[in-house]
């Protein structure tokens, strides 16, 4: 789990790599319709949502796309835990890129306007309240570029 407390601050660390700069594209666009999953190819998938929409009963771990989520209009609250120490619920289906997970987590607040990236060794849980809107974004774990654009 890496913080950054704002996009200036992830493109400060992370930005000038094609990935992370169409991230924070994603990360940034106002015009998205709510519930509504944009993509660019297979690498990169965002979308705004309520955190409510988004809340799961047990932690979600990602093989293929790392979990990337930035709360647009108050603090978002996340429970974060490395994927080894958990129970499997729900084995990993290659088909949606998701194993569901049982155990111990540690609770995050993300603040607004922050990013929260979550990688493949961890899984997270995205809690209902605070009910807040969020951009989430699922970006490939592969290389530091778009292979197809």
């Amino acid at each position: 789990m890496r913080t950054f407390r704002d996009h200036a601050h992830l493109e400060e660390v992370l930005g000038g790599v094609t990935k992370w700069d169409r991230t924070l594209q994603a990360l940034r666009a106002e015009d998205r319709l709510p519930g509504v999953m944009y993509s660019v190819g297979d690498s990169l998938t965002a979308m705004r949502a309520r955190t409510s929409a988004l809340a799961t009963d047990e932690l979600v771990a990602r093989r293929r796309y790392l979990l990337v989520l930035s709360p647009v209009d108050g603090d978002a609250a996340v429970d974060v835990a490395p994927v080894a120490g958990l129970e499997v619920a729900v084995p990993y289906s290659d088909l949606t890129d998701r194993a569901h997970l049982r155990g111990a987590a540690e609770r995050c607040t993300i603040p607004r306007g922050s990013v929260l990236v979550v990688g493949p060794d961890e899984a997270a849980r995205v809690l209902p309240d605070p009910d807040t809107t969020v951009t989430v974004a699922h970006v490939t774990v592969e290389g530091a570029t778009f292979h197809n654009k």
